[in-house]
């Protein structure tokens, strides 16, 4: 009885290893994606980038010494440099850390009008995108050259989103809150307008873009603020040709396409929904 109690316990515990050795190395049920996220969460990857005390860390090793106060550090695609905002008296920038030799250059943020920081990113290894909010109304997106330590360009409206190949820059214009002013809203294809509202709605949330010029955004009627619809279409020819355009009652959070379908995501979770079924 006793041998079969110890042989129990052994198998139990090689089984258990080999279980281990298996989420480790990310393997598990064939790719099993909780086990993956619970190895990442326990061990740092290479490349890691933090902020403790204030100062940069990389893979653990300090990098920084100053008093700036920093946020938003983002590593760029060929792990050489490190960008991030520093926000003082006078003295808002974004701050490029060379990591091997440690060098630090800054952009100044100047000539920017905005209110609080949304999002930091590189878009390739030379440009960075610097996302801020201006007023309830309105957001700021400048591209600025990491290299020549300048800003490219600027603008001004919300919900910005890059093609997938981050050449192509999709907002929306529109009309300011709080204000008297009326005209209709308009969704811009970097500096080019690609569809207009009508005098009644307002757009309220998006544009979504997918690798295949596929369109998605929200608007609503002016008129009747409960009525929202959802805009499904395609660019082409630097136009938006809608291909449904319906009443729409259910959440509202960000789209993304998939095959026939849509993704919606929402404080209530994600749900998909075949592009056909939606009327």
């Amino acid at each position: 009885m006793k041998s079969k109690a110890i042989i129990l316990v052994t198998s139990v515990g090689l089984l258990l290893a080999a279980a281990i050795g298996i989420l480790v190395k990310g393997d598990f049920l064939n790719g099993f994606k909780e086990g993956e996220k619970y190895v990442k969460g326990m061990f740092p990857q290479e490349g890691s980038i933090t902020i403790q005390d204030n100062q940069i860390y990389f893979n653990d090793e300090k990098m920084t010494t100053d008093s700036d106060k920093k946020s938003f550090p983002v590593l760029s695609p060929d792990k050489t440099r490190v960008a991030y905002y520093i926000s003082d008296i006078n003295n808002e920038s974004i701050i490029i850390l060379e990591l091997k030799t440690k060098e630090i250059k800054k952009i100044r943020l100047e000539n920017i009008t905005f209110s609080s920081v949304n999002k930091l990113e590189w878009l390739n290894n030379s440009m960075i995108g610097f996302y801020a909010h201006v007023n309830p109304s309105l957001d700021v997106y400048c591209l600025l050259d990491a290299n020549k330590l300048q800003k490219v360009k600027e603008y001004y409206g919300i919900g910005f989103a890059w093609d997938s190949r981050k050449e192509n820059i999709y907002y929306a214009l529109p009309q300011p809150h709080f204000s008297n002013m009326k005209g209709r809203e308009k969704i811009y294809k970097n500096d080019q307008v690609i569809f207009e509202t009508s005098d009644s709605e307002s757009i309220l949330k998006g544009p979504y873009i997918s690798e295949n010029n596929d369109i998605a955004f929200y608007t609503k009627d002016i008129n009747a603020e409960d009525e929202v619809k959802l805009n499904i279409g395609k660019v082409k020819d630097e136009k938006i040709v809608i291909n449904k355009r319906v009443k729409w009652e259910k959440e509202t959070g960000a789209i993304t396409f998939t095959d026939n379908s849509i993704q919606i995501r929402s404080d209530s979770g994600i749900k998909e929904y075949k592009i056909d079924d939606i009327k």
